[in-house]
C-alpha cells in the first residue's frame, strides 16, 4: 500500500530550495563561547563555580560591560536575562552572587514556577514552553526583549504530563524534550544556558562526562566546562570550550580564580553576606579538554558506550519471561532506538551480550560479571 503524501493529507512533507536561502552570520553573545539562537551546555563537578561563571556572564548582560580579554570602553546594549534555578535559594545564594559581579538585578527575571487550574506547580519544560515563548514575545513587542534564559540545572525540569518519569540515558526522550527550546531559541535569537553536572569518571573525555544521555551533547551547539586547575590552589578555576559546532573558537580556555567578597549584612541578624565572583587572569591556549583532563585509561569512549548498557538492561529487564533474545531482534530495537549504528554493533556489541546459536538462530543476553569470567552457563534451548 502506498501512503497518499499529497498536500491534501494531514501528514505530508515540508521543503524549500536552498536558492532562495540567505545566509546568515552568527550572532555571539560571548564569542567563541555563547551563541545567541541556540542551546550553550555549561557544565561542571559540584562546587566547580558554574554557578559563578553564570552570575558574571549575567552581569555583563545585564550591564553591558565587557567580556574577559576585551578592552574597558568596549560597551553594548545591556539585555535582559530569565532566570530558572532551583539548586540555589534565590535570596541566599543566586541574588548574592549576582551582586558580587555587579549585575542590575533589576534586569534580572527570576520564575518562579507555573500555575495550572488555579495552583502553583513546578516548571517543566515539556509542558511549559509555551508559557516563556509568550513572555519571550510580550517582551519583545514591548521593546524590551530578553538576551538570555538560564536553566539551572536542566535536568531538575525535564519531568512533564507526557513523560513523568524521564530515562536521563534515553536519548530519543531527551531529544524530544529539548529540540522544541532549540527552535525557540532561533525565534526569538536569545541564548539558551542550560547548567548541569559532569559524571564522576574522571578518565572520560569531559564530552562524555557529561551527566545523563548523549543527547545533551548533541543538541547544544556550544559545550562549556569549568574544572579545577589541580595544583594550583583550591580556587584556580578553568573555563574550557569542550565542544562548539559554529565556526569560531575560542583557541584557548580561560583561566580565572574565584575571590569572596562581602555584598551585604542580613536586615534581621545582622551577619555579613558573602558571595564570590571571578577574577579572570588570561586566555591560555596551552589549556585544552584533553589537557584538563589527562590520558584517559580507558581510550575514547563511543557516544553509544555511555548509554548503551543502561538501554540494554532495560529493554531485557521489560521482557523478565525472555532471559534469552534473538539478536536480530535486540539489534532491530538497539538501531530503532537511537543508541547503536550498525557498524557500532557490529564492532561493540559482543563486549556487553553473551550470543549462543541454538536452531540455527542466533539468541543473546546480557553479560554478567561471571560471564566476564568466561563462566557461562546456556539455559535450555529457548527456541525448543
Amino acid at each position: 500500500m502506498t501512503k497518499d503524501y499529497s498536500p491534501n493529507t494531514e501528514h505530508r512533507l515540508v521543503g524549500r530550495s536552498l536558492d532562495g536561502v540567505a545566509m546568515r552570520a552568527i550572532d555571539w553573545l560571548w564569542t567563541g563561547w555563547i551563541p545567541k539562537g541556540y542551546v550553550t551546555l555549561l557544565a561542571g563537578e559540584t562546587g566547580a563555580g558554574k554557578s559563578t561563571v553564570l552570575a558574571d556572564v549575567t552581569a555583563r548582560v545585564t550591564t553591558g560591560a565587557p567580556w574577559p580579554g576585551e578592552n574597558e570602553t568596549h560597551r553594548r546594549t545591556p539585555g535582559r536575562v530569565l532566570w530558572l534555578g532551583s539548586e540555589d535559594g534565590i535570596s541566599e545564594m543566586t541574588k548574592p552572587r549576582l551582586v558580587a559581579c555587579k549585575a542590575d538585578c533589576g534586569k534580572v527575571i527570576n520564575i518562579d514556577g507555573a500555575v495550572q487550574q488555579g495552583e502553583r506547580k513546578t516548571f517543566s519544560l515539556q509542558d511549559d514552553i509555551a508559557g516563556v515563548e509568550e513572555y519571550l514575545r510580550y517582551a519583545r513587542n514591548e521593546g524590551n526583549p530578553f538576551t538570555m534564559l538560564v536553566i539551572d540545572p536542566v535536568t531538575s525540569y525535564l519531568p512533564g504530563r507526557e513523560l513523568r518519569k524521564v530515562d536521563m540515558n534515553d536519548a530519543g526522550q531527551l531529544r524530544s524534550i529539548l529540540e522544541p527550546w532549540l527552535v525557540l531559541a532561533q525565534e526569538f535569537s536569545i541564548a539558551i544556558v542550560c547548567v548541569t553536572h559532569f559524571a564522576k569518571d574522571t578518565s572520560r573525555s569531559m564530552l562524555h562526562r557529561v551527566l545523563g544521555s548523549a543527547a545533551f551533547a548533541q543538541t547544544c551547539r556550544s559545550l562549556v566546562a569549568v574544572v579545577a586547575r589541580e595544583g594550583e590552589g583550591r580556587h584556580a578555576k578553568a573555563l574550557v570550550q569542550v565542544k562548539v559546532n559554529l565556526p569560531e573558537h575560542p583557541d584557548g580556555s580561560w583561566k580565572f580564580s574565584t575571590a569572596k567578597v562581602q555584598v551585604a549584612s542580613d536586615p534581621e541578624s545582622g551577619k555579613p553576606i558573602n558571595a564570590t565572583h571571578p577574577v579572570w587572569e588570561a586566555l591560555d591556549s596551552t589549556l585544552t579538554p584533553e589537557s584538563m583532563v589527562g590520558k584517559s585509561t580507558r581510550g575514547p569512549v563511543s557516544k553509544f558506550e555511555a548509554v548503551f548498557g543502561f538501554w540494554l538492561r532495560q529493554h531485557f529487564a521489560e521482557k523478565p519471561s525472555e532471559p534469552w533474545q534473538l539478536v536480530d531482534e535486540v539489534k532491530a530495537a538497539a538501531l530503532m532506538a537511537g543508541m547503536a549504528t550498525s557498524r557500532w554493533w557490529q564492532g561493540n556489541s559482543s563486549k556487553y551480550l553473551v550470543k549462543k546459536n541454538q536452531g540455527g538462530k542466533w539468541y543473546c543476553q546480557p553479560k554478567t560479571a561471571q560471564d566476564e569470567n568466561n563462566v557461562i552457563q546456556f539455559p535450555r534451548d529457548p527456541a525448543q
